[in-house]
């Protein structure tokens, strides 16, 4: 691993604990073994590095998203894998590192929002009006992914989070469920 890939992990691990504005370059220098001219020769600032960790972050979760999809037989098990995969990722996370990225970032907020957003209107759009008609409901696949985006926006929202104790995953799962099945007992 090369001294940016150990920045950018060192960095990434400490913002998953206790949030993006809490770690400093003197915690990485202690993390890494890596001198402060060093890093800077890297990174012209702490906000590069935390950029770089959201896209390091959003690649991650691209190639485990796409070999979650791959890795399944059909729409619905897909479906499955992929919210998995999210509540897998994010139990990794403080809420303070979403909290942090909202309110101190909200250009690299509005990347992962934009990320959502697309990943979940190609995944839906896709088996609501075609690959998997005959696992769902016919439904308008804009109506349905609109929402569930707005649905989330609400829901796995830092403030929403923290506002209402909640666990993040919990808060996954809860709104895929719903989604998913309704909320009617048959």
């Amino acid at each position: 691993m090369d001294y940016r890939e150990r920045i950018i992990a060192a960095y990434r691990e400490q913002a998953a604990k206790r949030g993006f504005s809490r770690v400093t370059m003197d915690d990485l220098v202690e993390l890494t073994g890596i001198s402060k001219r060093t890093i800077y020769r890297y990174f012209s600032s702490k906000d590069e590095i935390v950029e770089s960790v959201v896209v390091d972050f959003l690649r991650d979760m691209e190639r485990k998203i796409e070999a979650a999809q791959d890795s399944a037989a059909g729409p619905v098990e897909q479906i499955f894998n992929v919210v998995r995969v999210i509540i897998g990722n994010i139990k990794l996370v403080e809420p303070l590192f979403l909290y942090d990225l909202h309110k101190y970032y909200p250009h690299l907020w509005e990347r992962i929002e934009q990320f959502r957003a697309e990943r979940i209107q190609q995944v839906f759009e896709r088996f609501l009006a075609g690959s998997g008609q005959d696992c769902f409901r016919e439904v308008d696949p804009k109506v349905f992914t609109t929402a569930l985006l707005t649905s989330i926006r609400a829901v796995i929202n830092p403030m929403f989070i923290i506002e209402n104790k909640m666990h993040m995953e919990d808060a996954i799962q809860s709104l895929f469920n719903i989604f998913l099945y309704g909320i009617v007992k048959k």
